[in-house]
C-alpha cells in the first residue's frame, strides 16, 4: 500500500535551515514539514517558469 511519493535527501545550509524553521511557525504550523517542502518547491518552479516565459516574451517583443 504505497503513496506514491518518492523519498529524496538533501542538505541544506544554516541559512536555509533558519528561513525553513520560520516559514514553518508562521505559514505551515499546520502541516507537515515535508509538506511545507513539497509546497514551497511548487511554488518555486511556478515563480521560475513564469519568469523564464517573462523573459521570452520580452525577447520576442525585442527582435
Amino acid at each position: 500500500m504505497g503513496t506514491g511519493l518518492k523519498r529524496l535527501t538533501f542538505a541544506v545550509t544554516p541559512e536555509i535551515e533558519t528561513i525553513l524553521d520560520k516559514e514553518k511557525q508562521e505559514r505551515f504550523y499546520d502541516r507537515s514539514r515535508s509538506d511545507m517542502i513539497r509546497e514551497l518547491v511548487k511554488a518555486g518552479l511556478r515563480a521560475v517558469k513564469i519568469e523564464s516565459e517573462a523573459a521570452d516574451g520580452n525577447h520576442e517583443r525585442k527582435v
